[in-house]
């Protein structure tokens, strides 16, 4: 639990979640978010019978747009700072969404709540298998359906990733996580059939989405 422990506490200063409510907004990242928005709208554009959707987590809030259209939406998330930018977002942006704060681990909801859950952004922070467990299994418990989740391939073009990070004077360490393969066997071992995985970019971009749906 310790990695999701460090994980939960990240957003939960208000100066973090500042900047973090922020990043995605200029510079490359802006790019990032744009190639990230344009596949969470085809992937749910795809799936017109899931209707409630639980983003989780949501942070500030940035698919929220995207995610409500034309369905009922919670925004959830371990940390209260993170959830106020993503209210002040939905308030500017006149958007209906409930808000819940809650571990992405440990969700206050019944059984087959929703129709889908969305994760964007968490796992490839989990190193450990048994974590990573822990987090899909609650959302195989929660939703009816669906789960759409973010899944970073760092293992394709490791070898180009690691120079180009070299040369911005970063050593990534990729050896700890999955690959393609091993995380496709922790999803189906959790009770998911993999459905598609829509990629976020050209070949080499690491972050894909993962559609999957209950098979059990």
């Amino acid at each position: 639990m310790a990695e999701a422990k460090q994980y939960s506490r990240r957003m939960q200063k208000a100066e973090r979640a500042r900047r973090y409510a922020e990043r995605f907004e200029t510079g490359s990242r802006k790019g990032i978010n744009l190639r990230e928005q344009r596949a969470v709208a085809k992937i749910f554009d795809a799936l017109p019978d899931c209707r409630s959707i639980i983003d989780v987590p949501s942070g500030a809030g940035r698919f929220a747009k995207v995610l409500s259209r034309g369905r009922e939406l919670i925004e959830a998330d371990v940390a209260f700072e993170i959830l106020e930018f993503a209210r002040e977002r939905a308030e500017r942006t006149k958007l209906r969404v409930s808000f819940m704060q809650s571990n992405a681990a440990k969700i206050s909801l019944a059984d087959g709540a929703v129709d889908g859950v969305f994760c964007n952004r968490l796992l490839h922070h989990i190193l450990k298998a048994d974590e990573r467990k822990m987090f899909l299994r609650e959302f195989h418990r929660i939703t009816r359906k669906y789960l759409v989740i973010s899944f970073f391939d760092y293992h394709s073009f490791g070898g180009v990733r690691r120079v180009l990070k070299a040369l911005k004077g970063r050593k990534p360490n990729y050896d700890q996580q999955p690959t393609l393969a091993q995380f496709t066997e922790e999803v189906t071992r959790c009770g998911f059939n993999l459905r598609e995985i829509v990629p976020t970019g050209a070949v080499w971009v690491a972050q894909k989405f993962f559609v999957l749906e209950k098979s059990t």
